[in-house]
C-alpha cells in the first residue's frame, strides 16, 4: 500500500437535550426535568480511510442505547459513509449526567419528548459523519499510554457486610490511559482517541443540570492544550468509579477528574513524534561543560492499516422472572409512585418509591430480553487502527476483564472496554458472584459468562494478527501514516 492512502477526518454535533426532556436516570433522583446545562452533549465522528478499507468511530456522550436506536444509528452513518454497519462503532460514554435511557417509564412526565430526542440522534450522527466526510485529509498515526490512579473500585463492603455501588481503595482498577495522536500530513493537529476506565457517576441524584460528566471535561481539555479534536472509548468500568468525590452536584468535581486524566493523555500525547523520529547522538559539543549534542533522525514510515469487524459472542444466562410477573411488580411500583407524586409526599419517600419502580423496570427489561433462553448474543467489535486495535462489547464489563485481554493480546497496543452499540448488563467476574451485589444482582449472565468473553477475544485478537502478518507483511506497531 501507498503510505499516502490513510485519511482521517472528523465532525461534530451538539445533541444536548431541550429541557423539556426528562434529565438522568438516578432511582433516588426527586425531579424529573434539568434546570440548565453544565457542559453541553455532543456526537463525534472519527472516519478513518487506508485506500482499501474505511470504517468510522462515533463518540456520544449518553448513557444506553437499545438495540434499535443503536442500529438506527449504524445504519444512518454507514449510509452516509458507503460502508457497511459493522464498520461503524458506536462507543458511549455511559454519561449519566443526560437524558435517561428511552425505554425508561419511571414516571409519564416528558415521555413524547424523550423519544423524540432518541428519534432524531441516527440523524444528528449521520451529520457529523458527513462533516467527518468532507473533512478526510492524508495523516499520520501513533499510539502511546499513560497512567492515572484518580478511579476507584466502586465493589464496597458497608459496614452491615451489604455490598455498595461505593469506594472501595484495595480493588482492582486498569489505571491505563490509552492514546491515539492523528495529525494531518502537514503536521497540524487532527485528532486524538483517548481510553480511560471510570464510571461516568460522578454528576449523581441530586444533580439538576445537563452534563457530559468528567469525559466531557476530559475532551474538552485535550483540545484546549492539543488543538486536536478529542474521541473518548471507555473502559471496562463495571466496577469501577470516580471514588468518595461521586454522586455529587459539585462541578468541580468533574472539572477537575476530567482536567487531571486529559492532563495525563495529552502528556502521552505530546510526547509522541510524528512524522516518527529516533533520537542519535551526534557529537560532544564543547563548551563551558562538554555538551552532549543529539539530533533526531527520521525512521522509515509504515503505512497505516484501517481494519473493523464484529463477531458474535454468546454468553451463558441465569433464568428471569416471567415476564407477566416483572410487569405486574412494574405496574405496582409505578402506581405508588405516582401517588406519592401527586399527593405531594415529602422527598425521601418520593425517592424510595422512584428506586423501587427503576429496580421494577430493570427486572421488566431483563425479562424481556434474556427470559427463556439459555445464551444471548453479543457483538464482539474490533477496530483497527494503524498500530493500536480497540475491541469492545455492549455490556459493562469489570476491569478484571480487559485487564486480562490485554495482557494476551498479540497487539502492542490494545485497548478493550464495553457500552459499544445496545447496552447489555453487566458482566462481573465470576469470583464476585458470592459477594452479590448491583452488579451480580442485576446481570443476566452466569459466572461463566467473563471467561468466555476473554477467549473469544483473546481468539479474534490473534486471527485478527495473523491476517494483518499474511496480508500486510506482519506485525507493524510505532508511529504510522
Amino acid at each position: 500500500m501507498n503510505t499516502g492512502t490513510f485519511r482521517v477526518g472528523t465532525g461534530r454535533v451538539t445533541i444536548t437535550p431541550p429541557l423539556t426532556v426528562p434529565h438522568a436516570g438516578w432511582g433516588a433522583q426527586t425531579h424529573v426535568f434539568a434546570e440548565g446545562v453544565e457542559t453541553d452533549l455532543w456526537a463525534t465522528v472519527l472516519v478513518a480511510d487506508d485506500g482499501d478499507e474505511r470504517a468510522a468511530l462515533v463518540d456520544m456522550d449518553l448513557v444506553i442505547l437499545t438495540p434499535p436506536e443503536a442500529e438506527a444509528m449504524r445504519r444512518e452513518v454507514s449510509r452516509v459513509l458507503d460502508i457497511l454497519p459493522e464498520k461503524v462503532r458506536i462507543a458511549l460514554t455511559h454519561n449519566h449526567a443526560g437524558p435517561p435511557p428511552s425505554n425508561w417509564d419511571w414516571v409519564d412526565k416528558g415521555r413524547e419528548a424523550l423519544s423524540s430526542y432518541y428519534a432524531g440522534l441516527p440523524g444528528h450522527a449521520a451529520n457529523a459523519a458527513r462533516t467527518a466526510l468532507a473533512n478526510l485529509r492524508p495523516a499520520r498515526i501513533a499510539v502511546g499510554r499513560g497512567e492515572s490512579r484518580v478511579a476507584v473500585n466502586r465493589r464496597e463492603s458497608a459496614p452491615d457486610g451489604r455490598i455498595a455501588t461505593g469506594v472501595n481503595p484495595n480493588g482492582v482498577i486498569d489505571p491505563h490511559v490509552f492514546v491515539l495522536r492523528i495529525d494531518a500530513a502537514d503536521g497540524k493537529p487532527l485528532a486524538a482517541v483517548v481510553g480511560y476506565t471510570m464510571h461516568p457517576t460522578t454528576m449523581g441524584p441530586t444533580n439538576r443540570q445537563f452534563s457530559a460528566d468528567w469525559p466531557g471535561h476530559l475532551k474538552r481539555t485535550v483540545e484546549q492544550l492539543t488543538g486536536a479534536t478529542c474521541l473518548f472509548v471507555q473502559g471496562a468500568t463495571g466496577n469501577v468509579g470516580p471514588g468518595p468525590e461521586g454522586f455529587t452536584d459539585d462541578f468541580r468535581v468533574i472539572r477537575k477528574l476530567g482536567t487531571v486524566i486529559g492532563c495525563e493523555a495529552t502528556r502521552v500525547y505530546l510526547g509522541l513524534h510524528l512524522p516518527p523520529v529516533e533520537f542519535r547522538h551526534e557529537r560532544i559539543w564543547e563548551s563551558g561543560a562538554p555538551l552532549g549534542k543529539w539530533t533526531a533522525v527520521p525512521v522509515p514510515d509504515i503505512a497505516a492499516i484501517v481494519r473493523a469487524s464484529a463477531r458474535t459472542v454468546n454468553l451463558p444466562l441465569q433464568p428471569q422472572l416471567p415476564v407477566a410477573d416483572a410487569e405486574a411488580a412494574l405496574e405496582q411500583q409505578r402506581g405508588r409512585l405516582h401517588d406519592a407524586i401527586a399527593r405531594g409526599a415529602p422527598p425521601a419517600d418520593v425517592e424510595a418509591a422512584t428506586f423501587r419502580t427503576k429496580r421494577a423496570n430493570m427486572a421488566v427489561s431483563r425479562a424481556r430480553t434474556f427470559g427463556g433462553k439459555r445464551e444471548f448474543p453479543v457483538e464482539l467489535h474490533l477496530l483497527q487502527l494503524g498500530p493500536a486495535v480497540l475491541a469492545a462489547i455492549p455490556c459493562e464489563p469489570f476491569a478484571e476483564i480487559a485487564l486480562a485481554i490485554k495482557s494476551r493480546s498479540p497487539f502492542a497496543h490494545t485497548w478493550f472496554g464495553g457500552y459499544s452499540g445496545a447496552w447489555a448488563g453487566y458482566l462481573p467476574v465470576p469470583e464476585e458472584y458470592p459477594r452479590k451485589g448491583y452488579e451480580v444482582d442485576t446481570t443476566p449472565y452466569t459466572p461463566d459468562a467473563a471467561g468466555r468473553v476473554i477467549e473469544d477475544t483473546v481468539a479474534a485478537l490473534n486471527q485478527l494478527h495473523q491476517e494483518r502478518g499474511a496480508s500486510r507483511g506482519g506485525e507493524r506497531t510505532g508511529s504510522a501514516r
